[in-house]
């Protein structure tokens, strides 16, 4: 065998020794950072004994830390089944029991997030998801119906949702302004990052749009009945 055809199959073993790693590198990276995660089930409660409240998710998931810090579940780098990561969540519950369902975040020029939760006991609960409230409209909705900030929920300076009087089913909406989930509206990622997530938007803003008027047409026959 030549030396340029010895060259040749070192080069060829070269390319597919460099292939290989990158195809193996991100998938160990993958596992390693699973395996520093702690799995839960629906069958978990994250309990406050001293607000008689406590936390469950209806799905599995993971998390890298949760730590009960002065009646508060803090939630670092939450993942559910058939949900969008949440980097931070902090909730707790008083005299209610809650089990969030889902939760879905479009980082987009126009932000959009969901959570859906139910409870169980009168009582009240409060969420802060990192987003800004003087960024964006934020709606809840009690068993399909709309309540008006003040009647039933509250939103604080620093992003904390107070809602209280909810009895089952509640979803929280947050329309964010232009850039307000990614910031002034430019990003630092690709192009083609950016607008990789444009058709799950659009799906989930129509989805949202469509629920809304769903909700509003349920509404006003609820109402032509009772006029």
């Amino acid at each position: 065998m030549t030396a340029a055809a010895i060259n040749r199959d070192l080069t060829v073993v070269g390319i597919a020794a460099f292939l290989m790693i990158g195809l193996v590198l991100p998938w160990a990276c993958h596992i390693a950072v699973a395996q520093s995660d702690v799995n839960f089930t629906p069958t978990d409660s994250f309990d406050i004994p001293a607000s008689n409240g406590a936390i469950s998710f209806a799905v599995n998931g993971t998390y890298s830390q949760a730590s009960l810090i002065n009646g508060i579940w803090n939630f670092a780098n939450l993942r559910l089944d058939y949900s969008h990561p949440l980097e931070n969540l902090e909730v707790s519950a008083q005299n209610s029991k809650i089990t969030i369902r889902s939760y879905w975040r479009f980082n987009t020029t126009l932000g959009t997030a969901l959570l859906r939760y139910r409870v169980e006991g009168q009582g009240k609960q409060t969420f802060n998801i990192g987003l800004d409230p003087k960024r964006g409209e934020w709606s809840v909705v009690f068993d399909e119906v709309y309540m008006g900030e003040g009647d039933g929920w509250s939103m604080s300076p620093d992003g904390t949702l107070t809602i209280t009087g909810a009895t089952s089913n509640v979803t929280v909406w947050y329309y964010g302004f232009p850039g307000s989930i990614i910031g002034d509206g430019s990003s630092n990622q690709p192009f083609y990052e950016q607008h990789s997530v444009a058709g799950a938007t659009a799906v989930a803003v129509a989805i949202t749009l469509a629920f809304a008027i769903a909700i509003r047409i349920r509404n006003q026959k609820r109402l032509g009945k009772t006029g």
